[in-house]
């Protein structure tokens, strides 16, 4: 009873707004190429040589944005699943949280996804 009453509360609202897409950076939005540039677009981010994929989304309660994913990875000639946490802060900046490590990224609103 108690497992059936607790997926009824994972599965009774829809995953919430996720983080917007776009391009954020941890240093210098201006700079032709860096390697601390996020890209957000749909079910992606992608790093700087790693891209991946985000599934099975939850909403995480009290936490506006935040959005708990399965993160599917590839990047340098390796493949691996993580749980990681993408969240907006006020500001618009983008904060990724993974097992042992955080970061925060600046919104670039000069660039576009789909030009990365």
């Amino acid at each position: 009873m108690r497992k059936l009453f607790l997926a009824m509360i994972l599965l009774s609202g829809p995953a919430g707004a996720a983080p917007a897409d776009g391009v954020y950076d941890g240093f210098d939005c201006k700079a032709p190429v860096s390697d601390q540039r996020v890209t957000l677009r749909g079910d992606r981010i992608s790093y700087y040589e790693t891209s991946c994929r985000l599934t099975d989304p939850v909403s995480v309660a009290g936490w506006g944005d935040a959005t708990l994913f399965w993160a599917e990875c590839r990047g340098e000639g390796q493949e691996w699943r993580e749980r990681t946490l993408v969240m907006t802060r006020m500001g618009g900046d983008l904060i990724v949280v993974g097992d042992g490590w955080a970061e925060r990224y600046a919104p670039c609103p000069d660039r576009k996804p789909e030009s990365e």
